[in-house]
């Protein structure tokens, strides 16, 4: 056959459909990942809805029956340990048209997304560079991070509503809002306890700022009060709001409750006896470490610009999770999420990063999962990461300088 009559076969080429839908896409690519992390974020979040934790079966699920049986007249009187406000959501809970686990678990899944879209404002509105595809990954480090959905959407915790105010406090500080920066800590601690951890950097913040006077500390009770008034309006004290809290810290009798902390390295039969002996010492040394990291804070003159400012958040809030005592695993849920912000500014911390949520998903596991984990060599972990998580960021925050990462610095008033 003569090759010349061969019929000639061409590949088809791009139509102009779709040229177009590829255009659309490379011009909107990051947008597109943002919504295919949302809605993968989302089937992770509804795959878990139906998982029943301890928490959720023993102490929820229960708090919800009770609030509803009396309604909003079940204000009057605490059910559960949580605080005021918190029972005031769980009395909302029971008028929805939902299954109460599902209410739990949305109501957090929501601030999973609010941490998240936050978390993504920040860091488009400071980076110099590829700020959009930052932007969109401390989106999706947040959203699919196994510490944040396993909290929310399988335990029905509430971690990531008080670290979500903290989160903001802590921004606005360093911007020199300081009036929003103590309602937002006070909305915070309204919802949680362990919101505390927050509070010594503030308080640094009042003695090297100069710039704002100790009473402006006041507003973080009055914010308290002010979001229990439903329970205080059916009948609770107003001192309840402050000695609900007191009542928590006594709640637990051990040095360490599955948080792998400095304590658990003298881990022995006794737990008991060793909290009795020894948990006024690790409280008072808590405040030591933390008195130091102040002093030298202070004597280098550290500007607190917006990567300092977080660094500093992270390192007291670290410190009192692992120094105290009785520390829940769930407690370390604020430097956790801190621990993100410091990974885009500071590369170096991503193994670190790691390395931590490896202790934390082991110690999660070892609750939700009943799995084995040895405890002693999960808090040498940690005590190793956060001994190179100090001595990193430290090294990074004395040598800043005023050009340094940030729009506006703050720097102590001159006596």
């Amino acid at each position: 056959m003569d090759n010349n009559k061969q019929k000639k076969f061409t590949l088809p080429t791009i139509g102009k459909v779709e040229q177009n839908v590829l255009s659309f896409i490379q011009q909107h690519l990051l947008l597109i990942a943002m919504f295919a992390v949302t809605a993968l974020a989302l089937i992770i979040r509804f795959m878990l809805r139906e998982n029943v934790s301890g928490d959720a079966y023993y102490y929820l699920l229960p708090w919800y029956d009770t609030i509803k049986a009396g309604g909003f007249k079940s204000l009057s009187q605490p059910v559960g340990n949580y605080g005021i406000l918190y029972q005031f959501c769980i009395t909302l809970f029971t008028v929805l048209p939902m299954k109460p686990l599902y209410t739990y678990k949305l109501f957090s899944v929501i601030f999973d997304f609010l941490l998240a879209a936050f978390g993504m404002h920040v860091i488009m509105k400071h980076e110099t560079s590829h700020r959009e595809l930052k932007g969109v990954l401390m989106y999706a480090a947040v959203l699919l991070s196994p510490i944040v959905f396993l909290n929310s959407a399988y335990w029905a915790q509430c971690d990531v509503i008080y670290t979500y105010f903290c989160v903001l406090s802590v921004y606005e500080m360093y911007r020199d809002k300081y009036l929003p920066s103590m309602i937002l800590f006070g909305v915070a601690i309204t919802f949680k306890l362990q919101a505390i951890f927050v509070l010594p950097f503030l308080l640094f913040c009042y003695l090297y700022k100069k710039r704002f006077s100790i009473l402006y500390f006041l507003t973080i009770p009055a914010t308290m009060i002010v979001l229990s008034l439903p329970g205080i309006v059916m009948g609770r004290g107003v001192f309840e709001v402050f000695t609900i809290y007191f009542d928590q810290t006594t709640t637990y009798q051990q040095m360490t409750m599955n948080y792998p902390s400095f304590w658990t390295l003298f881990q022995n039969a006794s737990l008991d006896e060793f909290y009795q002996k020894f948990h006024t010492a690790a409280t008072l040394l808590t405040v030591a470490v933390l008195g130091v990291y102040m002093v030298l804070w202070i004597k280098k003159k550290i500007p607190l610009n917006l990567r300092n400012s977080f660094s500093m958040a992270f390192i007291v809030s670290y410190t009192c999770v692992l120094f105290l005592p009785a520390m829940h695993e769930r407690y370390g849920f604020i430097y956790e999420i801190l621990a993100i912000f410091l990974a885009f500014w500071y590369y170096k911390t991503i193994p670190l990063l790691v390395l931590m949520y490896f202790t934390t998903f082991g110690t999660y596991s070892h609750f939700l999962f009943a799995y084995g984990i040895d405890s002693v060599r999960f808090a040498w972990f940690n005590v190793l990461v956060y001994v190179v998580y100090v001595i990193y960021l430290h090294k990074q925050m004395f040598k800043t300088t005023e050009s340094d990462d940030a729009p506006k610095l703050s720097q102590p008033a001159k006596a």
